[in-house]
């Protein structure tokens, strides 16, 4: 069984050379062509479309500031380490841009001295049950073991029927679920390609905890960004 260590604070978001605050609304970044069922203010999630370019970005050592730091649920996996961020962390960036940076498969970084393989969650490749996204994905991936609820995380509370539910409300924004994961409002990319289409890419949250979507991989869309996860080396 795979068990919650705690909130990690750790490194932060660098664009040229300048730490960026940590998204405070970390949902999407503007409301003109899609907006959420119920009243928000655009999400302040760092846009890559700012700079497109992967040189321009990169995570660093942790900053003094705490508004500057990254926070990071550590998951215990029968002995592997892996720190995922609780948020997206940058939006309007494609699955493209970020496999052609490194950070699908994954790439070795440091951050304070430590080693790390950063990389994305597994999201599974194909709807679990016809084309309904709300149930999950098949096969078995990182995404439902641990943030959509399929296996039992110690220490970590699992989504509620709530939060599975396809009428989003300020309420699901305040769950203890969304607080911990951030699930709502943003799209978070993951490794795998579409089973039945190959230009698309499988990616996860939104609408539910559990919710199961697919994107053109080359498509970089204000909902939809990087979550990044840290594998201890």
């Amino acid at each position: 069984m795979a068990r919650y260590l705690g909130q990690v604070a750790l490194g932060c978001l660098i664009k040229d050379d300048l730490a960026s605050p940590r998204p405070s609304r970390p949902w999407l970044i503007d409301l003109s062509l899609l907006k959420p069922p119920f009243p928000v203010v655009p999400g302040d999630i760092a846009d890559f479309e700012t700079a497109p370019d992967f040189a321009r970005w990169q995570l660093g050592d942790t900053p003094a500031s705490p508004a500057h730091q990254l926070l990071w649920n550590e998951i215990d996996d029968d002995g592997r380490r892996l720190l995922i961020s609780d948020r997206v962390i940058l939006a309007r960036v494609s699955w493209d841009d970020l496999d052609a940076a490194g950070y699908v498969a994954g790439r070795r970084i440091s951050i304070d001295g430590k080693a790390f393989r950063c990389r994305l969650l597994t999201g599974g490749q194909d709807f679990r049950t016809g084309k309904d996204g709300f149930d999950g994905a098949s096969p078995r991936n990182e995404w439902d073991r641990f943030i959509g609820g399929d296996e039992p995380v110690e220490g970590l509370p699992p989504p509620k029927a709530r939060d599975g539910t396809r009428d989003l409300s300020d309420v699901d924004l305040a769950s203890a679920h969304n607080r911990i994961w951030n699930w709502l409002g943003a799209v978070s990319w993951t490794q795998e390609p579409y089973l039945h289409r190959a230009t698309a890419r499988c990616c996860r949250g939104y609408h539910s905890a559990r919710f199961f979507y697919l994107n053109t991989q080359s498509h970089r869309h204000e909902d939809i960004g990087w979550r990044p996860v840290l594998e201890a080396l």
